[in-house]
């Protein structure tokens, strides 16, 4: 009896996914529709209708009801499609790479995890609930909005060879960015993609299984690209949107271009790990010159910014010379 309960909810589930995805078909240009024509097109009541945008509304997705001309979306949007990803990746040689698109999850890289695990995988989605990045911090993930999406990738190297992924994942989005016409962007050691000292994305890398190879590596990526002002009001730092820099820039071919550029930076990855990336990092470190204080452990070690080895360790200059910093619970904070 427990079990049909469970497959009740989850068919009422998919099937509430599912009408969501069509009134958000409806609504993307960014006209007004009636209500009574939403509940047409849908097949449902007014009423319904209005349950359905007030379960937009709490995801995240910003709109206006006017008497008698009925709802309209602030901003016109179009959903991510798994198909047109596929085909993107299937047209670079990238035919054994896997893309699913969710409407809602917890989190993709949890999804990613475990039984879910699946080498070269793409997995995007347009709302998380429990989206985190870096030391267990909250990602704000509003509906359709920004890019959310992870990978999974299987490698054998040692994961004391790992330390300069994160590095080499900004690397990739950024080559990205450049392919779209999106110049300036800046890395900030060792997960954060930024313009202008604000913050446009970041990146979460999280590891299982052998340490002595057959790795399980999930890449979480989360890209800020058109979430309104009033939907990050709990984000503590500076941030902007990627379509700040290039309003026709589509989510879906920012998507598209990163996996493509994420695919070969790995195959250079394990076959050179990240001595190969480098002369490259030098490029966009926004740490490199500038007086930066590192917390560890409840402890504070301030110093400036010399760039990094070819481990990906950051190299911090100090008053007792050259200290290397390694990822992990580690926090780095520009100071005057």
């Amino acid at each position: 009896m427990d079990y049909w309960r469970t497959a009740d909810i989850f068919i009422m589930t998919e099937h509430r996914d599912q009408q969501l995805r069509q009134l958000i078909s409806l609504l993307k240009h960014g006209d007004f529709h009636s209500g009574q024509k939403l509940a047409d097109g849908l097949s449902v009541s007014r009423a319904y209708v209005w349950k359905l945008m007030q379960q937009l509304e709490s995801l995240g997705l910003e709109f206006e009801s006017v008497t008698r001309k009925g709802y309209r979306l602030l901003r016109p949007l179009e959903l991510l499609e798994a198909e047109s990803l596929q085909q993107a990746m299937a047209n670079e040689g990238m035919s054994d790479w896997q893309c699913d698109v969710l409407l809602l999850t917890d989190s993709t890289n949890e999804q990613l995890k475990g039984d879910g695990f699946c080498h070269k995988k793409v997995l995007a989605a347009e709302h998380q609930s429990a989206g985190r990045g870096r030391r267990g911090r909250q990602w704000v993930s509003p509906l359709a909005s920004n890019l959310y999406w992870s990978v999974g990738w299987q490698t054998q190297m040692p994961v004391q060879q790992l330390g300069g992924l994160s590095l080499v994942v900004g690397l990739a989005i950024i080559k990205a960015l450049q392919s779209l016409g999106i110049e300036g962007v800046q890395l900030k050691w060792p997960n954060d993609i930024r313009y202008q000292g604000k913050k446009l994305g970041g990146i979460l890398i999280e590891l299982s299984g052998d340490v002595a190879g057959a790795l399980q590596v999930v890449v979480g990526v989360g890209l800020n690209m058109q979430m309104g002002s009033t939907l990050a009001q709990s984000i503590e730092q500076e941030w902007m949107n990627v379509n700040d820099l290039a309003p026709d820039v589509s989510r879906q071919q920012v998507l598209a271009k990163t996996i493509i550029e994420l695919n070969q930076a790995l195959e250079l990855f394990e076959q050179k790990g990240f001595a190969a990336f480098q002369k490259l990092w030098q490029e966009v470190d926004e740490c490199f010159g500038q007086k930066v204080s590192i917390l560890q452990q409840h402890q504070e070690l301030k110093g400036i910014g010399a760039g990094v080895d070819d481990t990906g360790a950051l190299l911090l200059q100090t008053g007792k010379g050259m200290v290397p910093i390694y990822a992990g619970e580690v926090s780095l904070r520009f100071r005057d």
